[in-house]
């Protein structure tokens, strides 16, 4: 097959930690010996770009018929102007906000409807989303890279205090969807016990660096007030790295059996005393195991799998080309 990915959210070499994820999946199904080409505008400058990117979609699409399937990666805006061509099959990915988000949901819910298969990243998604059909494929993680290692040889590398207990905060504190306000006051608590204790937050960074963090520092917590199927939670577990999170999008279900790791309610002082269970104990967890699932190679043949359901619906045109995969 070939596939047009369309997103505005893509990593670069000013931003490398701009959704890898997306990045990721795409070379695991090229893996697969499909082909994938990438349209990335970026609107957090020029919201034209929209259109641009319609253009691009509609020429490449529509008037040269250069593909099989049209993929975007996020419903509201996104997945609309890839809907907007006719020549092909649309699949849409929503990766969250674009869901759970009052005001992205109405234009989330008009593009499900347009598209020919919808995925989303958690069973809650799939019912706000409105779409019983809907998929539920999250995204993977590449576990050559999130994996465990040595703590302090990460620390090391990182230049970290080598004994210091570190809480990592996977976020931009300065979006406040995210409540680091939270964090922040659960520290207060923790700091008449664990004095040196320290936040590290990251943002923006490339995989490989992400994963070094994850295995330095002694827990991660996530307190935000929503999320779909946060990608932190998952390299987390493949590090092995306690997890301490409010129960939001999947998290609860992920890490449920999993050791060292805790639901809290959006109470410092709750959020403080699962902290400070970690951190006394030392214990990893044992994520590991979870996250064999998750890994990139597993979620790029599901998501193959809804590209081939999306193409038996029309055999007329695509039997002979691919008769080994979709008859």
């Amino acid at each position: 097959m070939k596939i047009l990915f369309v997103t505005s959210r893509y990593p670069t070499k000013q931003e490398p930690g701009e959704s890898p994820a997306i990045a990721h999946q795409e070379q695991a199904i090229r893996a697969l010996n499909h082909e994938v080409d990438v349209l990335f505008f970026d609107t957090s400058r020029y919201k034209l770009n929209y259109l641009k990117a319609l253009w691009e979609i509609l020429w490449r699409v529509q008037i040269r018929n250069e593909y099989d399937i049209v993929h975007a990666h996020y419903g509201a805006l996104c997945g609309l102007i890839a809907c907007l061509q006719t020549r092909c099959p649309t699949v849409v990915t929503y990766r969250g906000s674009d869901v759970m988000w009052k005001r992205e949901r109405p234009v989330s819910r008009i593009v499900a409807g347009l598209a020919k298969q919808n995925i989303v990243m958690t069973a809650e998604m799939k019912q706000i989303l409105g779409r019983a059909d809907a998929h539920i494929v999250p995204y993977g993680i590449d576990l050559r890279v999130f994996k465990p290692y040595p703590r302090q040889a990460a620390r090391a590398e990182l230049g970290l205090p080598p004994d210091a207990p570190l809480v990592l905060f996977p976020y931009d504190p300065t979006r406040t969807i995210k409540r680091y306000d939270l964090v922040q006051q659960a520290i207060e608590i923790l700091k008449p016990e664990f004095p040196d204790l320290h936040i590290v937050t990251i943002q923006a960074k490339p995989p490989e660096v992400v994963a070094t963090y994850m295995n330095a520092c002694d827990a991660l917590v996530l307190t935000s007030d929503r999320e779909g199927a946060p990608v932190a939670i998952r390299e987390a577990l493949a590090c092995t790295l306690p997890i301490v999170s409010v129960d939001v999008g999947d998290v609860a279900d992920l890490i449920r059996e999993t050791a060292a790791c805790h639901i809290v309610s959006r109470n410092p002082t709750d959020i403080a005393d699962k902290l400070a269970m970690v951190l006394r104990s030392g214990q990893r967890s044992n994520g590991w195991l979870v996250a064999q699932t998750m890994d990139l190679s597993n979620v790029a043949a599901r998501v193959v799998a809804v590209y081939e359901t999306t193409l038996r619906q029309r055999p007329d045109k695509y039997s002979k080309r691919y008769p080994n995969t979709l008859l």
